[in-house]
Order: C-alpha cells, then sequence, then structure tokens
C-alpha cells in the first residue's frame, strides 16, 4: 500500500511538472500547424500502402478461410454429391465476410482524398459552413 501511495504521488507530480516546460501558446501553436503541414504532405503515400497491404491479406486470408469452410467436409476432405450439410458453412460465411472487409480497405486505398473538406467557423454572433466545390 505504501508502494502504491509513492508511485501515485510520483506521477502526480510529474504530470503536473510537465506544464512548466511547454512554450507560450502562440508558438505552440505555430508549431503544431507546422508539424500538420508537413504530415499532411508526406502522409498520402504511406497510408496508401497500408490500406493495399492490409487490404489484400485480410482479402486473401478471408477468400482462403471461405474456400476451406465450404469445401472441406468432416468425412472425406472434399463434399460430394448429397453432402452440402457436412460443410463448415459458418466458417465460409466468415470467411466471406472477411474478404469484403479486405475488399472494402482496397477499395478506400484506391480513392483519392478529398482535395478540401468541409469547413465550419465560428465567429461572434455567427456559423459559417464553407465547401469547395469544383468540377
Amino acid at each position: 500500500m505504501k508502494l502504491l501511495r509513492i508511485v501515485t504521488a510520483s506521477l502526480l507530480v510529474v504530470g503536473m511538472s510537465t506544464s512548466a516546460f511547454a512554450e507560450d501558446l502562440s508558438s505552440s501553436i505555430a508549431k503544431a500547424v507546422q508539424n500538420q503541414r508537413q504530415i499532411g504532405q508526406n502522409d498520402r503515400t504511406p497510408r496508401r500502402k497500408v490500406y493495399l497491404w492490409g487490404g489484400a491479406v485480410l482479402f486473401a486470408g478471408g477468400m482462403t478461410t471461405a474456400v476451406y469452410g465450404f469445401m472441406h467436409n468432416e468425412h472425406t476432405g472434399y463434399p460430394t454429391y448429397g453432402e452440402a450439410t457436412a460443410t463448415n458453412v459458418k466458417l465460409g460465411a466468415a470467411g466471406i465476410g472477411v474478404a469484403s472487409a479486405g475488399g472494402l480497405l482496397l477499395f478506400l486505398g484506391q480513392r483519392a482524398p478529398a482535395r478540401r473538406a468541409a469547413s465550419l467557423a465560428f465567429g461572434p454572433g455567427r456559423v459559417t459552413l464553407v465547401k469547395h466545390v469544383s468540377w
């Protein structure tokens, strides 16, 4: 119990003292905006690769599971005529669901991100919604 109190007090002291190392608000905001711009410019390609590989793995694994679930039965290995109830339909359906999720990830990875999303601005006595539309 004594150790728990010491650890809790230490965490509180460290947590409260970290704000003393912070800069003033305007320079922190400027630094955060600059970091977001750099991340936004450099982040597009790796995100597409994550969607590509994640979607491909999910799709391949789901299709493999679906084929195994629908084709492999309890008796001989592969179903013959009249043994439709011997296959594992639930496993096959789960495999198709996982493959569908992988296909959705592949689709989302190929879509180009919106150039400019809608923005909402608040001012004194007003709310403004701005959306850039172009053809």
